[in-house]
């Protein structure tokens, strides 16, 4: 029996009495979350840490210094070389440390810079298309038609090359000779799908085009951010289905596109860790330290300050962001903002509740699952978010991605 239906085995046996089921719907339904606690808002800030790299919740490992065991006696004659050597080597590690620490620090100004002025052009390069958000407000209104979405959607090559792939790997729309589709065929496919299935499509492939190009600058956090968002959607989709208060595809949408702000963090954080290594490895060869310049090379990315910068300032981007498009008929900004701002889940809009009991949900279910949160903590998140067992048992019943792939 898994940990899970241990924890529930309760409400497991009390499932089998109808008035017992229909007095506890009744108490859930009247259960009030209150504030969000500190305890929650911390696990929730631990979360984005999780997100980025799972070894950052762990305690660190001590570094055992191996170049002169101490396990044998050294001769005086290879003694003094060796130690030459060691502190020959420290020196290297002490500045290749120092400048790594450099690196980050000036990494934190210059993203911090940037978003105290986000310019024009760094909106455009990196956050969604106007027009194809502009397809996605089309597709939630009743006129929709694809004879209105499709001008909007084949500007766009890179999403078209995306969507034949999907329908490649899905089977759908084959030609009559058997052949995989192509990238010309895109144009037919729009019309072959149809409003309906492009709605539950469209936002998916849009996300998933954000999220792909930081996927070879932060592979794995933008992995873990990408099954963070896919839980979270699923999710939604699923308790609006069974609530009938909300639109599924409305709460699908909005889940979906409710970490714009982590992946605008991704391309900004690289960007400016770029800038910052190019800058520094060539003031580190002016000064004579060559070495330590290709050392800094290694380094792959400034997760250090993805973890400072991610918590504080994912949310609040993912509104401001929003808040660009001009959507009459999804309101996305509102719900981020009402997600981002409001003090008490039970003051939330009806949408904004899905997606967040959704986003709760998907916390709960990664760090639960690597053990990074006790039985208590994970108490605290189901109840403020208000998923009794119930609702609990119809997410775990659903079937999400396990490792999620970043087509190319």
């Amino acid at each position: 029996m898994s940990r899970l239906k241990k924890w529930f085995g309760k409400e497991d046996s009390a499932a089998t009495d109808p008035k017992g089921q229909s007095q506890r719907a009744a108490s859930e339904a009247k259960k009030k979350s209150g504030l969000k606690s500190n305890g929650i808002k911390q696990v929730e800030a631990d979360f984005y840490r999780y997100l980025i790299s799972k070894s950052l919740l762990l305690p660190a490992e001590e570094e055992v210094d191996s170049e002169i065991p101490d396990n044998r006696i050294l001769l005086d004659i290879e003694l003094a070389p060796a130690l030459a050597r060691q502190a020959e080597k420290q020196e290297s590690r002490d500045l290749f440390n120092a400048l790594k620490a450099q690196l980050f620090q000036d990494v934190e100004v210059r993203v911090e810079n940037k978003l105290a002025n986000i310019e024009a052009d760094t909106w455009q390069r990196f956050t969604i298309g106007s027009n194809l958000m502009d397809a996605i407000n089309i597709l939630m209104t009743k006129a929709a038609s694809i004879s209105r979405i499709k001008p909007l959607i084949l500007k766009d090559a890179s999403l078209l090359r995306n969507l034949v792939t999907v329908l490649n790997r899905l089977g759908v729309g084959k030609k009559n000779s058997d052949k995989p589709l192509e990238t010309k065929d895109a144009e037919l496919c729009l019309g072959f799908l149809g409003v309906e299935k492009l709605r539950a499509l469209l936002p998916y492939l849009v996300m998933h085009e954000a999220m792909k190009e930081s996927g070879a600058k932060f592979n794995h956090s933008s992995r873990k951010i990408w099954q963070h968002i896919q839980i979270t959607a699923v999710a939604a989709r699923t308790l609006a289905e069974h609530g009938g208060e909300v639109n599924p595809d409305e709460a699908y949408i909005m889940a979906l596109f409710h970490e714009m702000g982590a992946t605008f963090l991704l391309h900004l954080v690289d960007e400016s860790f770029q800038e910052s290594r190019r800058e520094i490895s060539k003031q580190a060869m002016e000064s004579g330290a060559s070495e330590v310049s290709h050392q800094l090379a290694e380094i792959k990315s400034a997760i250090p300050v993805l973890e400072r910068i991610l918590p504080a300032k994912a949310q609040e981007l993912s509104v401001k962001i929003a808040q660009r498009y001009e959507m009459n008929f999804l309101m996305l900004a509102n719900t981020l903002e009402d997600l981002t701002h409001t003090m008490s889940f039970d003051e939330l809009s009806q949408v904004a509740k899905v997606v967040a009991q959704a986003r709760g949900y998907s916390v709960f279910k990664q760090l639960f699952k690597e053990e990074l949160i006790d039985k208590k903590q994970a108490a605290a998140i189901l109840n403020y978010y208000q998923l009794g067992g119930t609702k609990l048992k119809l997410l775990n019943a659903q079937k999400y991605f396990k490792v999620p792939k970043l087509e190319g």
